[in-house]
C-alpha cells in the first residue's frame, strides 16, 4: 500500500465531504431564516443528493474508460463553491440550484478518488479503503462544527469559509498530483520507447506520439486495467443485491444526518450549536468504527462485517427512536455511529470485487448511493416529521434498516471461475 498516495486522496475526500457534512447543520439556519417547512428543508438535501447519485455512476463509467486524476481537485473545488454561494442567495430555488452544484462536485470526485484508492491500496484493500473513507467521514465531523461556528458569528455570508477551503485544498491537490504523475509519465514513456526500439533508451530519438499517448494512458489508469482475458467476470446479480443494501444504508445515513440536528433543536428544545454537537458525536464515533471495520474486514472478510453492521442497525435505530430524554438520546449516538459506519468500506470493496472489470462504475454506485441517494427520500421523511413527529420518522428508518438486513444476508461469496488449463 502506497501510504503517501492514499493519504493524499483521503485529504481530497475530507475536503469534498466537509461540504456534504456541513449541509445538515446549515439546514436549521435556513429553516429559521426563510421559515421553511420540514418538507422544504428535506428538499434541499434532495438537491444535493439527487444530482450526485444519478451522475456519479456515469462519471464512474467514464473513469473506467479514461481515468483523469485532475477530476479529484475539480470535484473538491465545485463542492465547496456550490455550498459557498448558498450564503449569498435570496431565493429558495437559487439555493436549491447552488446545493445541486455542490452535489455535482461530489459526483466528480468520488469515482475517480475511489478508483485511485483501490489502485494504490495493494493487497490491503480493506485498510486502504478505510483510510480513504476516513477523509470523507472526518469531513462529516468537521463540517457541522465549521458551519455552526461561522454562521453563528457571521450569518449566512459565513458560508464563504467552504469556498476558501475548497480553493486552497484543490490547489494543493493539483500541485501534488502533477508532481506524482510527471515522473511516472516519464518512466512510462521510457519503457514504451525501450520496448519499441530494442531496449535502447534514446536510440531512435524521442518516443513517438503513439508511445507518449500510451504512456499517458498508463499514468491515468487506462494501461493498468486488466486485459479482458485476465480480468474476472462481473457478477451483476450479487452487485444488484449489494446495491439494495447500500440504498437502505444511504437512506439511514442521510436521514440521521438531516434530522439529528433538527431533533435536538425542535424535539429537545436545545440550541442549534447543541444540534451540531450531537451530529459531531454521531460522526466521530462513525469515523472510529469505519477504521475498525476496515481492519476487521481484512481479517474476517467483507461479507461478515457487512452482515454484522446490518444485524445490529435495526434494533439500535428503533431503540434510539424510543429514548425518553435528551441524555438517553446522547448515550445512543455512539452506538448509532458504530452500526452505520462499520460496514462502509466493506460495501465499497465488495462492489469493486463484484464488478472487477468496471471498478470506476462500481465505485460510482457504491460511494454515490452510499452518500447521496438517501437524500431522494429526505422529503418523504420530512413529510412524516411534519405530520407525525420526529420520533415516528426514526421508526420509519428502523423499517428501512430491516430491509437492508435482508439484502445483506442474501449476499453470496464471489468465486472466480477457474480458467481451463492451457495445453
Amino acid at each position: 500500500m502506497d501510504k503517501k498516495k492514499i493519504s493524499l486522496v483521503s485529504l481530497g475526500h475530507l475536503s469534498c465531504d466537509i461540504n456534504g457534512g456541513a449541509l445538515p447543520a446549515v439546514l436549521p439556519f435556513l429553516r429559521t431564516h426563510y421559515g421553511l417547512t420540514y418538507q422544504a428543508t428535506g428538499g434541499l438535501m434532495f438537491a444535493y443528493s439527487c444530482l450526485s447519485s444519478i451522475i456519479q455512476p456515469i462519471f464512474g463509467l467514464m473513469a473506467d474508460r479514461l481515468s483523469k486524476p485532475w477530476l479529484i481537485p475539480l470535484g473538491v473545488f465545485l463542492a465547496g463553491l456550490g455550498l459557498t454561494t448558498v450564503g449569498f442567495m435570496s431565493s429558495y430555488w437559487a439555493i436549491f440550484a447552488a446545493i445541486g452544484v455542490s452535489g455535482v462536485g461530489a459526483a466528480l470526485f468520488h469515482p475517480e478518488g475511489a478508483r485511485f484508492a483501490n489502485k494504490v491500496s495493494g493487497q490491503s484493500k480493506g485498510t486502504g479503503m478505510s483510510i480513504f473513507s476516513i477523509g470523507g467521514n472526518a469531513g462529516f465531523v468537521l463540517g457541522p462544527l465549521l458551519a455552526t461556528f461561522f454562521l453563528s458569528w457571521f450569518g449566512m455570508p459565513g458560508m464563504v469559509i467552504f469556498g476558501l477551503l475548497a480553493t486552497v485544498t484543490a490547489s494543493i491537490l493539483t500541485l501534488l498530483i502533477m508532481r506524482m504523475v510527471a515522473p511516472e509519465a516519464a518512466a512510462a514513456a521510457q519503457r514504451t520507447a525501450q520496448a519499441a526500439y530494442g531496449n535502447t533508451p534514446g536510440a531512435m530519438g524521442t518516443p513517438s506520439a503513439d508511445a507518449s499517448t500510451e504512456a499517458q494512458g498508463e499514468v491515468s489508469g487506462d494501461a493498468a486495467k486488466p486485459n479482458d482475458a485476465d480480468a474476472p467476470q462481473n457478477n451483476w446479480r450479487e452487485f444488484s443485491k449489494l446495491t439494495g443494501a447500500i440504498i437502505t444504508r444511504s437512506i439511514l445515513f442521510i436521514g440521521f444526518n438531516t434530522f439529528i440536528p433538527l431533533y435536538w433543536v425542535n424535539g429537545f428544545g436545545q440550541s442549534k450549536a447543541a444540534g451540531a454537537v450531537a451530529l459531531t458525536i454521531f460522526s466521530t464515533f462513525g469515523v472510529m468504527s469505519n477504521i475498525l471495520g476496515g481492519v476487521l474486514a481484512d481479517k474476517y472478510g467483507f461479507r461478515a462485517i457487512v452482515r454484522l453492521g446490518f444485524a445490529l442497525v435495526t434494533p439500535v435505530v428503533l431503540a434510539f427512536s424510543l429514548m425518553p430524554g435528551l441524555y438517553a438520546a446522547y448515550a445512543m449516538l455512539p452506538l448509532l455511529g458504530f452500526v452505520l459506519y462499520v460496514p462502509f468500506s466493506s460495501l465499497v470493496v465488495l462492489g469493486q470485487t463484484y464488478l472487477a472489470r468496471n471498478i470506476g462504475f462500481a465505485s460510482g454506485v457504491t460511494l454515490g448511493l452510499a452518500t447521496s441517494l438517501g437524500g431522494v427520500f429526505a422529503p418523504v421523511l420530512g413529510w412524516v416529521a411534519d405530520n407525525h413527529g420526529l420520533p415516528r420518522t426514526f421508526q420509519c428508518l428502523a423499517l428501512v434498516a430491516l430491509v437492508g438486513t435482508v439484502f445483506a444476508y442474501s449476499l453470496r461469496k464471489y468465486e472466480e471461475k477457474k480458467k481451463p488449463a492451457k495445453a
